[in-house]
């Protein structure tokens, strides 16, 4: 019954309100006044973003609209109590809001906006010099409240800023050293800004090595004792040959009548460090053979406190390599000077002198082979695993191995199976001579395994070490209480790979048994190959240890076989032989090498060899004797081409009596009619027959 009721008085109702339409005189809605009071209330989001919330406000409205008064589209129609959200950017803004009541009438009220961004805070700036470049910088920011940053870096006038966004970086160069002053600004996005100013010091220190390369270093030796103004400028390399090819150097002019103790000098930025090597080596252009040459380091604090060694040029005119022994030092001494007194002694006649490449150096380097005679080298052995390592005196010195030093390695009782010792090397192993290790063992038992290996060390020479790169072989002995020779071929390890730089040499005794106290000792690790030679015959090139190069120098020769110190070009070979004709030598002083076999030219009637010399347009010659009867002989002429550079010489034998047996090889460098030695050194290698 109710519901009836209801819709009965519904359409009662519509009737009477469509009855009320039809006669205006029934209902009547312009007492409605337009809407007043128009405002509208702000809420702004206090994160710089700029987002305002907008709140219309007002009397007798049924739609609002608002006209942001940013120049930007009106709002759409919002009821009352509704809101609608605009982004500002900061300002202050005339914002314009409409209502509208139920008759369409309208009316507009103004409320004024301000918009304003708070400024960074706990600005934050980083700047990292970079590792390689010292002019370089690179600079990050942060700060709450930021939207990004302007960096000035402060080394120009008028400077336009680099833009800097949140979590990235800029780099920048400096052209000069100095003091800047860094200055980063933080953006709000509006004009509330927080700025931070850093100082920052470009510097360029000098220290050892120097090379005189580079453009922005200051090179400023001053002179002492004559000359004082002229310091050692440096300039382009006048003679860029044999061992120093670089573009600049530093030249050295010992005015006339100057002090016999004159020189030049210069202080480092920091101290030389003398941890790892005792020797100072220097690039030396003399226009003299015979100069003494002094070498000095001071504390730059106390001048007294100071050590100094003399060399001596051995050639005129060209470059070479001098080592000064700098083992007298204090190691609790900082010595940041160095000084060069050229030509010691003497006074200044005006002569020029140039010097290159000054560095601290070993006299020799820890590599391959090693028979551990060295005075001068330290072999740090490192032990693991309950054993170790050190060099001493040659316990067995019979059989195949008499020599003075060699490696013991001891098995502690109790040591793990894989125990062993290891040696860094200070340059990668060369197996341009072959792929197998040979090394003379010494065990008290036979049957034993000794694993060999090789590691990339992390410590490599290419910087790109990786300890989990090996190569390892086992070979067991088999005597006892005797020295043998064992050979580990490395190819029969499936990682092996010549290209790889291999710079850690391991030993392990009894490899895979517990220790037992016991001594093992080796001798004699060399590269080699399954063709070495096991006697002295051509071609000859002074690579193998075991085999007797006899060599004997005459009337004022002297040679010997030594470390290839050229190795580059045609021949990068280890071992060669140094050749020096001494002062005052006789123009025929030669060496001779006897073979053990006569030299067959049943097929090749001419032999080369590969020769190194300081002088260009020098005859060379090459004598072939009988080995018991030096009348019977030939020899033939060849002349050297090049300088401080490795060349083939070819001596044609052709058309001579070939059919002899010759068994001795003499070598006369310079074989000049009357002109004696002049202490020039010469190297020879590769001795071979050729078409």
């Amino acid at each position: 019954m109710r519901t009836y009721l209801k819709i009965l008085l519904s359409a009662f109702i519509a009737i009477t309100f469509f009855s009320c339409s039809d006669d205006d005189s029934l209902v009547d809605l312009d007492y409605l006044e337009a809407p007043s009071n128009l405002g509208a209330t702000f809420m702004i989001t206090q994160d710089n973003s700029g987002l305002v919330t907008v709140i219309p406000t007002g009397d007798g409205a049924a739609l609002y609209s608002v006209n942001f008064g940013d120049g930007s589209a009106a709002s759409e129609d919002i009821k009352p109590g509704e809101s609608v959200e605009h982004v500002y950017l900061e300002g202050e803004y005339d914002v314009v809001v409409t209502g509208k009541n139920l008759t369409g009438k309208e009316a507009q009220g103004t409320q004024k906006l301000v918009v304003s961004f708070l400024a960074p805070e706990d600005l934050q700036v980083d700047v990292v010099k970079d590792a390689v470049n010292n002019y370089k910088i690179s600079v990050s920011a942060s700060a709450e409240n930021a939207a990004m940053f302007e960096v000035y870096f402060g080394d120009v006038d008028d400077e336009e800023p680099t833009p800097l966004m949140i979590g990235e970086t800029v780099d920048h160069i400096y052209e000069n050293v100095g003091l800047y002053n860094l200055r980063v600004v933080a953006l709000s996005g509006g004009a509330a800004t927080t700025e931070l100013v850093q100082e920052v010091s470009i510097t360029d220190p000098l220290f050892l090595p120097i090379d005189f390369e580079s453009t922005t270093l200051n090179y400023g030796f001053s002179n002492f004792g004559g000359g004082e103004g002229a310091g050692a400028p440096i300039i382009d390399n006048p003679d860029p040959s044999g061992v120093n090819t670089s573009a600049k150097v530093a030249s050295y002019i010992k005015v006339a009548g100057s002090e016999v103790w004159a020189g030049t000098t210069i202080a480092l930025d920091e101290p030389i460090d003398f941890s790892s090597k005792r020797y100072v080596s220097v690039d030396v252009w003399s226009p003299s053979s015979g100069t003494p040459v002094l070498f000095k380091i001071e504390n730059l604090e106390d001048s007294n406190k100071f050590v100094e060694f003399s060399a001596t040029t051995t050639v005129g005119n060209q470059w070479e390599t001098l080592v000064f022994d700098m083992n007298a030092i204090d190691p609790a001494i900082e010595y940041g000077r160095i000084a060069f007194f050229f030509n010691f002694g003497t006074p200044g006649t005006g002569e020029t002198y140039y010097f290159d490449n000054i560095k601290t150096t070993r006299l020799e380097l820890v590599k391959l082979p090693l028979n551990f005679e060295s005075e001068s080298l330290t072999y740090s052995w490192g032990g693991f695993g309950g054993a170790g390592g050190e060099v001493i005196d040659n316990p067995d010195a019979t059989g195949i191995n008499t020599s003075t030093k060699v490696t013991k390695l001891s098995k502690g009782n109790g040591a793990e199976t894989w125990a062993g010792i290891s040696l860094n090397l200070d340059e990668k192993v060369d197996f341009s001579a072959g792929t197998t290790i040979k090394m003379k063992v010494w065990s008290p038992e036979a049957g034993v395994p000794i694993l060999f290996k090789f590691e990339n060390s992390l410590s490599a020479p290419d910087g790109n070490g990786n300890p989990s790169v090996v190569v390892e072989v086992i070979q067991n002995t088999t005597a006892s209480n005797a020295w043998e020779e064992l050979s580990f071929d490395l190819t029969t390890f499936e990682a092996f790979s010549a290209d790889i730089n291999y710079d850690r040499a391991i030993v392990f005794y009894d490899f895979g048994n517990s220790g037992e106290g016991t001594d093992f000792y080796f001798d004699e690790l060399r590269v080699s190959s399954d063709e070495e030679p096991t006697s002295v015959v051509l071609p000859v090139n002074f690579e193998y240890p075991d085999l007797e190069y006899k060599l004997t120098a005459f009337e004022g020769a002297e040679s010997v076989v030594v470390e290839n110190p050229f190795s580059q070009g045609i021949n990068t070979s280890n071992m060669v032989v140094r050749s020096t004709k001494t002062v005052g030598a006789q123009f025929y002083a030669g060496t001779t090498l006897e073979l053990e076999a006569p030299i067959d030219f049943s097929s090749q009637q001419k032999i080369s060899i590969k020769v190194y010399s300081p002088k260009a347009n020098i005859p060379v010659r090459l004598k072939l004797e009988n080995g018991t009867d030096g009348n019977i002989f030939l020899e033939v002429d060849a002349n050297t081409t090049v300088t401080n550079e490795w060349e083939v010489l070819t001596f044609d034998f052709s058309g001579m009596d070939t059919s002899r047996d010759y068994s001795k090889m003499i070598v006369f460098f310079e074989f000049i009619a009357d002109l004696p030695g002049d202490g020039a050194i010469y190297y020879y290698d590769d001795i071979q027959l050729t078409n």
